[in-house]
């Protein structure tokens, strides 16, 4: 009898164990599924976030791109800034609409986008005004500089907009994936605590729940690596937005492709001004840096992307990293304009995932890539613009000035002489009344190339203004300068000078040499001084060359 007794007991005492396992499954099931779905939500709403966040991104670079292309515009003329800045301001009027929409069901962010809209208008008129008032009178400081004032006002009150929005959806994305956390946190103490309470009736549930914490880890381990890449995306962006030439640039674009593809080889390359080659602009790993043409790179011909995972697939001609790699180019592009490719090269793998996680994880770098190095070749030819006369090519006055104060300054330093010389073109005014200001125009750029192919590497040729050009000579002594100043008399004495089927005749120059430190130590005093012997080159008959330095005698004077 006891022994039944204790056996009702234990029996009473299983089925009571069984049936709370039983509950506990139950319990952990239903709650599994609330939990899984809160989870599907979240990440729902995460991404989400993070398309409001890129959209208020694209909206902000929008109006920076439009603003930036009025004011070169502005300073150059140039119609294509002209386009970009209505084309930029389109986008900003479809991006702020592309918000508005998705933030449709937060009235916080409506009311602010209420306020946004209206001062985005108000800029974008100010763009048309700034335009339209160039457009008919051409460049009037003040006029400009009102237009341009409020704008920054304007400018500035919308990326403190901006920023609020965006500050708004990153404080929203915080509490959405500390929620995430939070659930991922309840989701493995239910699981831990059936397995104790329920090892081997809950076997199968525990390896459920563990396989779904493991893909939930997974997840939040790819969220954590995408907002990582995100945020190194946005530092290479504003350090190469900081860079003042393609130098700086190879450096900072090799540390993030390493960074970007640690186990992977790669490089950048871009085509050369002539579209007919492509070298490297950074390079890592075991990356190929010889140079290819645009026709070795399917990705080039086709315009868009080509992977070569497998070894039935095609590769590129500029590849040649052998059958165990897998090969990926995708073309750069920016404003509608392929500047080059990025090329990555891998160990081979059948993970169609993997593959899959690389190519886009690569082409959002090549878009950040193509952008920072379209803006930054844009910027360089703003700056040669900046420098150079246009008829000529040669640097212009203020440049000249720029350049002079330096290598007065060095050969202050080095005791190394230094000439200064003022060119002039003989009889100039004459010949533009006979043959018209066009053909005074290739004059001037015909002596000005002639100026760039007979002076030194060291050597600094300018466009003083009109029919003026001035040479700075370094480590030039009088005898030296004479010589160069000689020889470009005789090579522009000896042009053939024609447009189309008019012969032009020929032109003659004179020429002023003064030497640092004799005939002065500051930028006015040699430009004065060869101003004089230039003057005097006048006086005495045209056609030669008058050093300040030199008797009389030493001259030079075309005896033929």
């Amino acid at each position: 009898m006891s022994y039944l007794n204790h056996s009702h007991k234990r029996l009473r005492t299983i089925d009571l164990t069984f049936s709370a396992a039983l509950l506990l499954l139950t319990v952990m099931l239903v709650l599994s599924y609330f939990i899984r779905t809160e989870l599907v939500q979240t990440n729902v709403l995460t991404q989400h976030t993070y398309d409001v966040i890129m959209a208020v991104d694209n909206l902000n670079n929008s109006m920076l791109q439009a603003e930036s292309s009025r004011r070169g515009y502005i300073l150059t003329g140039n119609v294509q800034q002209k386009s970009r800045c209505e084309i930029f301001a389109q986008s900003a009027q479809e991006n702020l609409n592309e918000v508005k929409e998705l933030t449709g069901d937060n009235q916080s962010q409506q009311r602010r986008l209420v306020k946004l809209q209206e001062m985005i208008q108000r800029k974008i008129t100010i763009f048309k005004l700034s335009i339209s008032h160039y457009d008919r009178m051409g460049f009037r400081g003040p006029e400009q500089a009102q237009l341009t004032e409020e704008g920054t006002s304007l400018m500035t009150a919308i990326r403190a907009g901006i920023d609020e929005i965006k500050s708004h959806e990153k404080t929203l994305l915080s509490e959405r994936r500390a929620r995430e956390r939070t659930t991922l946190l309840i989701l493995t103490v239910v699981v831990l605590s059936g397995i104790v309470i329920a090892i081997i009736l809950l076997s199968l549930s525990y390896y459920i729940a563990r396989h779904e914490s493991r893909s939930h880890i997974i997840v939040a381990g790819d969220l954590q690596a995408a907002n990582r890449d995100i945020s190194d995306l946005s530092s290479m962006t504003q350090l190469l937005q900081s860079c003042s030439n393609f130098e700086e640039a190879r450096g900072i674009l090799t540390c993030y492709g390493e960074k970007f593809f640690p186990n992977a080889s790669g490089g950048i390359y871009l085509l050369n001004p002539s579209r007919t080659l492509m070298t490297d602009a950074a390079a890592w790993g075991a990356a190929d840096r010889r140079p290819f043409t645009p026709d070795q790179c399917w990705a080039m011909r086709l315009g868009q992307t080509h992977l070569s995972a497998a070894a039935s697939d095609v590769e590129c001609q500029h590849v040649e990293m052998g059958d165990a790699w897998a090969h990926l180019c995708i073309p750069l592009a920016a404003h509608h304009e392929t500047l080059g490719t990025l090329h990555l090269g891998f160990p081979r793998t059948e993970d169609t995932d993997h593959l899959e996680r690389i190519r886009l994880k690569a082409a959002a770098f090549a878009e950040q890539v193509a952008l920072a190095v379209r803006s930054l070749q844009l910027r360089e030819q703003l700056r040669e613009l900046s420098i150079r006369d246009p008829l000529t090519a040669l640097l212009n006055r203020r440049h000249m000035e720029e350049s002079l104060l330096r290598e007065i300054s060095r050969a202050t330093r080095t005791s190394q002489p230094l000439s200064v010389v003022m060119l002039d073109v003989d009889h100039f005014k004459s010949f533009n009344d006979t043959f018209g200001h066009e053909a005074g125009d290739h004059v001037l750029k015909e002596v000005g190339q002639l100026l760039q192919k007979n002076v030194r590497d060291s050597d600094i040729a300018c466009r003083f203004g009109g029919e003026e050009f001035t040479l700075i000579l370094p480590e030039a002594d009088c005898d030296t300068a004479l010589e160069i100043c000689d020889r470009i008399r005789s090579a522009v004495k000896g042009l053939q000078l024609a447009m189309g089927r008019q012969h032009l005749g020929h032109v003659t120059i004179s020429a002023g040499i003064a030497v640092f430190p004799a005939d002065g130590d500051t930028i006015q005093q040699l430009l004065a001084t060869a101003d004089e012997a230039l003057y005097e080159a006048k006086e005495l008959g045209r056609d030669r060359v008058i050093a300040s330095c030199t008797a009389p005698a030493s001259q030079t004077e075309d005896q033929s």
